[in-house]
């Protein structure tokens, strides 16, 4: 099993110029991929940044994100009803790269903006804050709510290299508490003790990137909150972790199995070690089919329901039944 280490206090080491390369317990320090990237047509190019946010109460899934792609940046709203497990709101748009804006400040504090028609997002953590503020509006869905560090785990930081000399920083948060509510289709449901999961990405990626993803965000059948973050592709094992109440628990790379023709029925998510063992069950996906030219995207995010166990380190096994989550498979050519 892999070592989590204190996060550094800068990317790059000063005196030889090399990332600081790891898996981190903590924030990331302030991003900044200039001695890679001098600004200018590659850094436009090859820097992509997204923030994503997803809240899982008794009754609703919802996932909020904001991506700048250089050129291009893209916001989402997608609520899952947890009962009849169908998408109440799946809202996607596109717009001009001065449209949204994602801030590559890190632990510093860090912001993702977006002001697009229809679409209207904003996730901040001032700096020195343990809440993050969110507020999002698409038709159908308005959500004010903030997110609580303080009963929360530590966060899993990444600096991984990625091909062609490239480089990915990554910092994932589970299991922060929530306070708000949402309005969806003109129905106002309360957010009050519902679970949070915040993704933010800053990073050097190759032309081509693909992966497959998995979240999931509940408690356990013996009543443990439960956070899990699992990739494969990508930065591989790097980003893999359980976060179980106060603990965070690195974890094998992912293996995410299901049929390409049928990605409704139920999919297969793994650790290679075997340690993690669940059947997820698709309610809805949210997706898009993207051919712009610069720009071509096959991306589908099941939401739904996770069952089956979890083996920890210290010989407990946890089991989970009906756990609310996504699968994610993207291959996209930016």
């Amino acid at each position: 099993m892999r070592e989590i280490l204190t996060p550094p206090d800068v990317i790059f080491d000063p005196s030889t110029g090399a990332a600081r390369v790891g898996s981190y317990r903590g924030e990331l320090p302030r991003v900044d991929m200039t001695p890679l990237a001098p600004r200018g047509l590659d850094r436009l190019l090859r820097q992509k940044r997204w923030t994503y946010v997803a809240i899982a109460s008794d009754e609703l899934f919802i996932a909020v994100g904001v991506a700048h792609l250089g050129y291009l940046v893209m916001a989402m709203g997608v609520v899952l009803d947890k009962a009849g497990r169908r998408l109440l709101v799946d809202r996607f748009a596109f717009g001009p790269p001065f449209a949204a804006s994602v801030g590559d400040v890190g632990g510093e504090g860090s912001a993702a903006s977006a002001w697009l028609p229809f679409a209207r997002v904003r996730i901040e953590r001032p700096r020195g804050e343990t809440t993050i503020a969110l507020t999002a509006a698409f038709r159908g869905l308005d959500v004010r709510a903030r997110l609580d560090s303080r009963v929360a785990p530590p966060a899993l930081s990444v600096i991984a290299p990625m091909p062609g000399g490239l480089l990915l920083t990554t910092e994932k948060r589970q299991l922060l508490g929530v306070e708000g509510e949402v309005t969806v289709l003109g129905r106002r449901v309360s957010l009050d003790g519902a679970l949070a999961s915040y993704d933010y990405t800053n990073g050097l990626m190759p032309r081509r990137t693909t992966w497959r993803w998995a979240l999931a965000l509940g408690r356990a059948e013996s009543g443990e909150r439960v956070g899990m973050n699992l990739g494969e592709g990508f930065i591989g094992e790097a980003e893999c972790a359980l976060w179980v109440e106060s603990e965070l628990i690195p974890l094998d790379e992912g293996r995410l199995t299901f049929d390409a023709e049928r990605p409704l029925d139920p999919w297969r998510v793994q650790t290679a070690d075997g340690a993690v063992d669940l059947r997820f069950v698709p309610g809805a996906a949210h997706s898009h089919h993207t051919n712009l030219g610069v720009i071509s995207s096959e991306f589908m995010q099941p939401i739904g329901l996770y069952t089956g166990t979890i083996r920890l380190p210290d010989g407990r096994t946890l089991e989970l039944q009906d756990v609310l989550g996504v699968t994610e498979h993207q291959d996209i050519t930016w």
